[in-house]
């Protein structure tokens, strides 16, 4: 049962109820705008926590008296958890509560975050670093969807580019903070400092956020379902992740591919099947959402393939130190960041399908122009600040192409997809990326050789984002349904 503004009566249990937004605040004209501000901050603090953690990988080692392969699973561990739960609480979220289950999370990652600037040994650090990343799922898995929610239509494009302006932010942000923490205070507070941003984020979420609407009927949670595909996530981003250091014919390497696949295989087989399903077989067999996705997926693996190749770039090809790799780096995100929050206007005026195919081409233009500079720095930054101006744009357009085919009652879910699909980009641009470097001479300490591996692999990420732009053309072409959206939300 639902009221005739899409609520259901309220829980027995008080926690279990949304917060109604206060009064003067949901009677604004700018009250979406507040719901997409709240995100934003969830957006920033997940970014920052994803690449603040990296830089101090030395500084743990050294602190544990561990391996490099044991402090690794700092990053792993959150990286996999995050990914393999995202759809899971996006379709808990669309029965319990979008709000609910996104205010919720900042609770558990603020908790996580604790232990984690607490733990004594790296044990404890890791299975702390799982529970923040529970609560790290549980935020992305409603990002998108209540930017979605709380925007009329014609703003939703623009919504979605200050989220993803604000990841952008976050991922340039966190080496920049992380050294400065890690060089005049400890490495303890990479962790802690996620506690005064989620003080903040946590009441502007529960004051800013309307209630969610028209939620998908209760049913049970689909825990087979779940685990197959946490399996598959695991097993796939998990051989990708142990490609470098043992091989691609390592038989772990090779094990974990065959679990994930097979794992893959199996979800998919058993969703089609059963009653309540994970992810409604309806939706992946939609064309606008499958070949969106697709496309999603290359747009994150050309981002993470440059974080990837440009530090060898600079210190073994051109002979700088690390300081000078991070701020060649910096126009990537930071161009994404500018040009985001754009794209919704850039495709109001020319059209999805076309807005998409150019932000891709532009950004394959810009890996041209990284690839020419191979030996030379400016030409390289101006290269990469194309490369980000076109992924920003290419990337909101073609997520809101994708969340505009989702149900209203699937939207957690929807973005539980992308968010997913962005993990797996980046895995595949970290571990992939360095299958095209590599090969070319990557590996190599003679500088002209690391040049021409670093050309080499530039054009090849132009062809994948080629390939991603006709693949957002084909989605954006398809047929498609419109989410409506209420004009009252509180």
């Amino acid at each position: 049962m639902v009221d005739d503004d899409g609520l259901r009566p309220p829980r027995s249990l008080f926690f279990l109820n949304e917060l109604k937004r206060p009064d003067r605040i949901r009677e604004w004209s700018g009250a979406p705008w507040l719901a997409v501000v709240a995100v934003g901050l969830g957006a920033l603090m997940s970014q920052l926590d994803a690449s603040i953690v990296s830089l101090a990988f030395p500084t743990l080692q050294r602190h544990f008296h561990v391996s490099m392969g044991a402090i690794t699973w700092i990053g792993l561990s959150y990286l996999l958890t995050v990914v393999a739960t995202l759809v899971m609480f996006g379709r808990i979220s669309d029965m319990a509560g979008r709000k609910l289950i996104y205010v919720y999370g900042f609770v558990v990652f603020m908790v996580g975050s604790l232990l984690c600037g607490t733990a004594p040994t790296l044990t404890v650090l890791v299975a702390s670093r799982v529970l923040q990343a529970i609560g790290g799922a549980m935020i992305q898995a409603n990002s998108v969807a209540i930017v979605v929610l709380s925007l009329p239509p014609e703003k939703r494009t623009k919504g979605l580019g200050f989220q993803a302006a604000a990841q952008a932010m976050g991922l340039a942000l966190g080496p920049t903070l992380g050294g400065v923490l890690v060089g005049l205070m400890s490495w303890r507070w990479l962790f802690l400092v996620n506690i005064p941003v989620g003080l903040i984020a946590l009441p502007a979420s529960m004051a800013f956020i309307p209630r969610s609407r028209h939620l998908a009927d209760p049913k049970p949670l689909d825990w087979l379902g779940s685990a197959l595909l946490a399996l598959s996530v695991v097993g796939i981003m998990g051989a990708f992740s142990f490609s470098e250091s043992l091989g691609w014919t390592s038989p772990i390497v090779l094990g974990g591919f065959g679990v994930g696949i097979t794992s893959t295989l199996a979800f998919f087989l058993h969703e089609r099947r059963t009653a309540d399903p994970l992810v409604t077989p309806a939706l992946l067999r939609n064309s606008t959402i499958r070949t969106g996705l697709g496309a999603a997926s290359l747009g994150y693996f050309a981002l993470f393939a440059y974080l990837l190749i440009v530090p060898f770039e600079v210190e073994r090809g051109l002979g700088r130190g690390p300081a000078i790799a991070g701020l060649m780096l910096l126009p990537l995100p930071l161009a994404i960041g500018i040009t985001a929050p754009m794209a919704g206007r850039f495709a109001a005026r020319f059209g999805a399908r076309f807005a998409a195919l150019v932000a891709a081409l532009l950004a394959a233009s810009g890996t041209v122009v990284v690839a020419i500079g191979a030996s030379a720095p400016q030409i390289i930054v101006m290269g990469l600040a194309i490369v980000g101006l076109g992924v920003g744009l290419f990337n909101t357009v073609n997520n809101a192409t994708v969340m505009a085919a989702i149900p209203p009652q699937q939207t957690a879910v929807g973005s539980g997809l992308l968010n997913t699909t962005r993990g797996l980009g980046t895995a595949a641009g970290l571990a992939i990326g360095s299958m095209f470097f590599v090969p070319f001479g990557g590996s190599s300490h003679i500088g002209t050789v690391v040049q021409h591996a670093f050309l080499a692999t530039s054009l090849a990420i132009g062809g994948l984002l080629i390939a991603a732009g006709l693949l957002s053309w084909r989605a954006g072409g398809a047929d498609r349904q419109r989410i409506s959206l209420l004009s009252s939300l509180d």
